[in-house]
């Protein structure tokens, strides 16, 4: 990545895909938590630089 804005293109792109995503299975369960787990760590580093500058 070279950019927030390419990191910003590709969040959007998990979120087209999610918004249209019907999860069936177990294994569908785990993807996604493991998905929010992901979110969350990405939140808190965006938060953490966000709040130095």
């Amino acid at each position: 990545m070279e950019s927030l804005k390419d990191a910003l293109a590709v969040l959007e792109e998990v979120e087209k895909f999610l918004s249209s995503y019907n999860p069936k299975t177990e294994e569908d369960r785990k993807l996604l938590y493991l998905l929010i787990s992901k979110n969350m760590r990405i939140e808190a580093e965006a938060y953490v630089k966000y709040l130095r500058i």
